[in-house]
C-alpha cells in the first residue's frame, strides 16, 4: 500500500468523514485555487502547483485541503522533495491572504510523516512564523498525521471519530471540489 494510501485511510478513520481525491491546486501566479487535473498540457502550466492529495468537506462548510507526504531518509531526492513541500505551503499562505474571505472556511493540512519530514519541521514551524502571515498561519497544519485529528476538529468545530468507522460513501464524494 502506497504511503498516501495509508495516509488517506487513517484520515478518514480518525475523522470519521470521508477524505476525497481532488484535482485542485494553486496558481503561483494569481494564488487562485484552480481545478485542473494536467497542468502542464497548458502553456502556463509550471504556475501550477502540485495537486492537493485529498480534500476534507465538512457539514458547516469547512473545507480542508491536504498534502499528504511520508519522506524517510537522507538524501538529495528526500531534500528536494520538502524543498517543494516548503514552496508548496508557501503558496497556501498566499492564497489565504490573498483570499482573505475564505480565511476559517478554507483551511490547509499538510501531514508529513517519516524521520526526514520530522527532522525538517523546524523549517516548516520558521515559514508559518514569518510576521507576514501573523493573520492566516492558523488556517494551516503542518505536522505527522496523529496530530491533523486534533487540528481538523479545533478547526472544523466538528467532533472527531471515536471509533474506526467504515466509509462506504467515500467513492460518491465530489472528488472534484469547486471553490
Amino acid at each position: 500500500m502506497l504511503s498516501e494510501n495509508f495516509q488517506r485511510a487513517k484520515i478518514i478513520e480518525g475523522t470519521g468523514h470521508p477524505c476525497c481525491k481532488t484535482n485542485m491546486r494553486i496558481n503561483s501566479r494569481t494564488y487562485q485555487l484552480v481545478n485542473c487535473s494536467k497542468p502542464n498540457t497548458k502553456t502556463d502550466g509550471y504556475d501550477y502547483s502540485e495537486d492537493f492529495d485529498g480534500i476534507q468537506e465538512f457539514p458547516n462548510g469547512i473545507k480542508i485541503y491536504i498534502n499528504l507526504k511520508c519522506i524517510v531518509g537522507k538524501g538529495g531526492s528526500q531534500t528536494r522533495s520538502l524543498k517543494e513541500c516548503y514552496e508548496f505551503m508557501k503558496g497556501q499562505l498566499h492564497y489565504l491572504l490573498t483570499n482573505k474571505d475564505s480565511i476559517g472556511t478554507v483551511l490547509f493540512a499538510n501531514i508529513f510523516d517519516g524521520d526526514e519530514s520530522h527532522a525538517a519541521m523546524g523549517k516548516f514551524n520558521y515559514l508559518l512564523n514569518l510576521p507576514e502571515y501573523r493573520e492566516v498561519k492558523n488556517n494551516i497544519y503542518v505536522g505527522d498525521l496523529k496530530d491533523y485529528f486534533m487540528f481538523a476538529s479545533e478547526r472544523s468545530g466538528i467532533p472527531m471519530a471515536d471509533q474506526p468507522t467504515e466509509h462506504p460513501d467515500v467513492q460518491l464524494c465530489s472528488a472534484q471540489s469547486n471553490m
